[in-house]
């Protein structure tokens, strides 16, 4: 199973995430902002990300391009979680690294899908 880091500014979101994804038998770390997630993968690698874009200080976009270039982040898969869904807004996740798209509200089985199409 895949550890997993999601980042999001809403509390209920990240309780979903996590509830969802746990129960695939993932391992999952939160974070609530992009200083913070920065701040968890310089202390320990993750397969993916999953990102809120509209955050305060640092936007999932900004984060992902962020992430990617650091040692630890490199490698990992991370998807957007917004609900953005404008075909400029995908193009600038997709221009900064980001593998999938995820708009919300989402299906859980969708989160699944996906989820498991990148581990």
């Amino acid at each position: 199973m895949a550890r997993i880091l999601t980042v999001d500014d809403a509390p209920a979101v990240l309780k979903i995430l996590n509830l969802v994804l746990t129960t695939e038998g993932h391992e999952v770390t939160s974070a609530s902002n992009g200083m913070e997630a920065l701040q968890k993968i310089e202390v320990s690698g993750f397969d993916i990300g999953i990102f809120d874009v509209n955050m305060p200080g640092m936007t999932g976009i900004e984060l992902t391009e962020k992430t990617l270039k650091t040692e630890n982040g490199k490698s990992m898969k991370i998807v957007m979680l917004t609900t953005e869904s404008s075909d400029e807004m995908k193009n600038k996740g997709k221009a900064a690294g980001a593998v999938g798209w995820l708009v919300k509200p989402f299906a859980n089985e969708s989160l699944v899908k996906l989820i498991s199409q990148l581990t």
